[in-house]
């Protein structure tokens, strides 16, 4: 009688898990909206610096990127548990990929900029001497 209140508890806990995974989550629902980006694209893609904000209310003409200087590229994203991206991980000095290094950038201090073509800009303000200082980041550091 005891293994049967036992096995019979057992089910009806683990039942309920199988009835909460039992909705379904809606997939192919989500399309592309004008501000959206994808992880893949940014992989690779350089991060600009600029010396001041600049203005991301229209297209930037293209004599506009002149004033940009070519800091580092994105080498990965950091995601949040809740899925907002928190950081963009990026390679920084070096040579070709050689003695380059890894900082993170936070995304409050990323701008998207979109030029007249519609190419997207990544723009960080900051200094080359913050850069060079910025500690080395490391995945395994785990807060």
């Amino acid at each position: 009688m005891k293994t049967l209140l036992t096995s019979t508890a057992l089910m009806i806990a683990l039942s309920g898990a199988a009835l909460a995974q039992s909705v379904q989550s809606p997939v192919g629902v989500t399309k592309m909206n004008e501000g959206s980006l994808l992880v893949g694209d940014m992989i690779g893609e350089p991060i600009m610096s600029f010396r001041g904000r600049p203005n991301t209310d229209k297209p930037m003409p293209l004599s506009g990127l002149n004033r940009f200087e070519e800091v580092a590229h994105i080498t990965d994203v950091m995601i949040n548990a809740d899925g907002t991206v928190e950081a963009l991980v990026m390679s920084v000095g070096g040579f070709w990929g050689l003695a380059d290094r890894e900082v993170t950038v936070a995304m409050e201090g990323v701008t998207v900029v979109t030029d007249v073509r519609g190419d997207k800009h990544f723009v960080i303000y900051t200094y080359d001497e913050t850069l060079a200082d910025a500690p080395r980041f490391n995945k395994f550091d785990i807060e």
